[in-house]
């Protein structure tokens, strides 16, 4: 009974380390936020978001994000199922991805904010900036990286 007892313990104890995950520190502060405020900065699994869109990892990407993002780290074998889940649960590729669609789309959000344009676009897909919907998304976003947020995202070309 005191092994089989033991051996629950270190069962659950090898468990809950597998499943313990480090956040992510080293970004631009804007990212952090909403990776706080979609996962609290750790891979989780797939959840169905408000749009009825299932959404995974880091960001809760989902499908057609990743399909619009050109489908970073994309490897010849793999289905468009697999990278997708792949990239979702690797920091840099999610992220990489979202920074992507915010370049593609933040001429519809001019006198934003980097961080505004890359969180609206984010929440609410190209015409986000324009729908009311993510501003609710955009303040819990600023209120989580304060002045942080005021720093350049992208970079200029002049």
């Amino acid at each position: 009974m005191l092994i089989s007892l033991a051996l629950i313990s270190l069962l659950i104890s090898a468990t809950t380390q597998l499943l313990m995950f480090d956040k992510v520190e080293e970004d631009h502060a804007c990212l952090l936020a909403m990776c706080d405020q979609d996962s609290g900065c750790v891979p989780l699994g797939c959840s169905v978001d408000q749009f009825e869109r299932i959404g995974c990892g880091y960001f809760r990407l989902n499908i057609y994000q990743f399909q619009q993002c050109y489908q970073p780290g994309k490897k010849d074998e793999d289905t468009e199922n697999e990278a997708w889940m792949n990239c979702a649960q690797d920091y840099q590729c999610s992220a990489s991805c979202i920074r992507t669609l915010a370049s593609k789309f933040r001429v519809k959000c001019y006198g934003k904010s980097d961080c505004e344009t890359i969180a609206r676009i984010h929440d609410g897909g190209a015409n986000g900036c324009r729908d009311r919907g993510t501003i609710g998304y955009w303040k819990r976003v600023r209120d989580s990286c304060g002045s942080e947020c005021n720093k350049p995202i992208f970079s200029r070309y002049f």
